[in-house]
């Protein structure tokens, strides 16, 4: 996730492209637990709210 801690912020929608997509067409659905996709998405939304504010 260099994208991550070069840029402080990451788009969740990052977690469907490439390189998540490489492994699968579903991107980091197919890598991870629903449940831990869900997680890491609000922490990303987390994280940009708290860049912003």
């Amino acid at each position: 996730m260099r994208e991550l801690t070069e840029n402080s912020v990451m788009e969740p929608s990052r977690l469907f492209e490439s390189p998540f997509t490489n492994v699968s067409a579903t991107g980091a659905m197919a890598i991870f637990p629903a449940a831990t996709v869900q997680r890491v998405i609000a922490v990303l939304g987390d994280i940009k709210q708290k860049a912003a504010g």
